[in-house]
This record gives C-alpha cells, structure tokens and sequence, in this order.
C-alpha cells in the first residue's frame, strides 16, 4: 500500500511518499499560498509526477491536508481563511484523476495528524484524545471513543486554539475573535508578544536555559495559554489523553509546565490525564493521509 501524501501549509508544502505506514521520502519546499489555489496545485502535480517517478510501482491514491474548513466526505473546501483563493471552487478529486491519475482524499491537516499519531505514532491504541499542534497557529483535533470527532458542519474539534481564554481586555486574534488561545501561544502570537519577527519556539528555548528574563516572561504566558486551551478541550471532549505536537512541542521543559497547569486545572473525577509527546511530529499529519486509505478512517 502506497500512497502520495501532501500537507498543505501557512508557508510550506510537505509531500511524502509513505508505503504501509513507512515514509519513503519527504520533502518540503515554500509555497506561495497568496498565488491561489490553481498554481499551488500545477506545483503540486509537478512535485508529485516526480516523486512516482523517483518511486516506480502502484499508487494507491493522493491524501491531501488543508489547513480550513472542509466537507471531507465530497472532498471539497468550504472555506480557508486569507490563503489558497479560489480553493473552494476547484472539484480536487476529479483534479487529482487528470492530473496524476489517482484517488484523492481531503481532511484537515489537525484532524489528520490525530489520525497519524494514533494509528502509526507515539499515541497509538488511544481512544480519547485531544490533540494541540504547536505550529504558526495552534490547530487542534479530538477523537472520542475511538471515532475522529467532525460534528454536523465538519467543525467539530478544530477550532481550539480559538477557545477564548481571556476575555477581559484579550488580545486580538487573527480570527478576528479576542483572548484566543492562538492570540497568546504559537509562532506568530510569539514573534508579536517577543517585538520581534524573528523570535520562535527555539529561540524562546534557547533564552529560556540561558536564564533571559523576557524569555522567562514569554514561557510563563506560553505556558499558561497551552494549559488553559488543553483544559478547555479535555472538558468539551471529555479527553483522557492530551496529545502535544508541531514543532514547539519539541521544548520540553515548555510541554511539561502546559502538563502541570492542565493537572492542576482540569476536572476529571474519572482520574488522572495521560499526556503524550508526537515522537516525530513531522510525520504525524502524513502518517494520518496514509491512514485513509489503508484504515479507511474519514
């Protein structure tokens, strides 16, 4: 079973060809998600063509990530916002049959690494389970008893990291919403709360160990935004495990002070919370398109 598996991002294109739950190749080149949604699929086709050819044999289909709102039964986007114009009018399946000759499936890229981290990844056998993705926004996902949660309009689950967590006098979210969770953790609250575009979950590491007082100052907020997001999620989704991942959950020593605060906070008469760490959160939401086709999980 072998599969093409393209993430699309803020900024970045991930493909990978993954064969029974393996990852063959992985790429990752920019992408100019302000083009529109044409162009972003002529590279896509172009970067696919060439990864079957360095890859010859069968292929099972194409599992793409979006980063917005989807109808992922007819695989189509309903809406994603700033980025990808002209997505929701593009029939993506019958794209993917002329362009590449393939099946295609559509799902969130949260929702998808959810998917990945519990059928081939650090959170495999879970049945009840959050998810935060640490990346330029915070994405989240949730799956309760062992079904991916989608709700009536495919929202379901998605829009943690627009929980509000403070409400009095909050920052402003690129949701347009105030006191989002987004508003204070993730790349781009970081870059704005540090004064500086260059500022990001490394950095804050790095000046955190070193003992800097601003970078003390960012993780407490960081920190205290990732807990109360968490909290929020396990008490809408009645969660037992809570899944960290995307490249800030690579700082640990930020991961376990959002663990405290979420044990401390939660309420979960039922008993204690299991905290989980994607082991490869590079893979986790490839690992979930590669799951479609071989779990049929949709």
């Amino acid at each position: 079973m072998r599969t093409l598996c393209a993430d699309l991002g803020g900024t970045r294109l991930k493909l990978a060809a993954v064969e029974n739950g393996v990852v063959l190749e992985n790429e990752v080149s920019p992408i100019e998600t302000n083009s529109g949604m044409e162009n972003v699929l002529s590279n896509l086709a172009e970067r696919c063509r060439a990864m079957m050819e360095r890859h010859p044999g069968e292929w099972r289909g194409l599992g793409i990530a979006f980063p917005g709102i989807l109808d992922e039964a007819t695989r189509h986007v309903i809406h994603c916002s700033g980025k990808y114009a002209g997505a929701d009018r593009i029939d993506l399946p019958e794209w993917a049959r002329a362009a590449l000759g393939l099946e295609m499936k559509l799902v969130n890229d949260a929702r998808a690494a959810i998917i990945g981290e519990i059928n081939y990844g650090s959170a495999a056998g879970e049945t009840d389970a959050v998810m935060l993705i640490l990346g330029t926004g915070i994405g989240t996902a949730a799956v309760c008893q062992g079904r991916v949660y989608r709700g009536k309009h495919g929202m379901a689950g998605l829009l943690g990291g627009h929980f509000s967590i403070a409400y009095d006098n909050g920052r402003r979210c690129i949701c347009g919403g105030t006191g989002c969770l987004e508003a204070y953790a993730g790349t781009w609250a970081l870059k704005e709360l540090a004064e500086d575009p260059d500022y990001d979950f490394a950095r804050l590491e790095r000046d955190y160990l070193a003992g800097d007082a601003k970078a003390r100052r960012l993780f407490d907020i960081q920190t205290k935004a990732l807990g109360a997001g968490a909290v929020s999620l396990v008490h809408a989704f009645d969660a037992e495990t809570v899944i960290f991942s995307g490249g800030g959950s690579r700082f640990s020593a930020l991961i376990e002070a959002a663990e405290r605060y979420v044990l401390d906070h939660a309420w979960t008469p039922w008993g204690k919370l299991k905290f989980i760490t994607a082991a490869h959160p590079e893979d986790s939401v490839v690992l979930g398109l590669h799951s479609l086709f071989v779990h049929h999980v949709c």
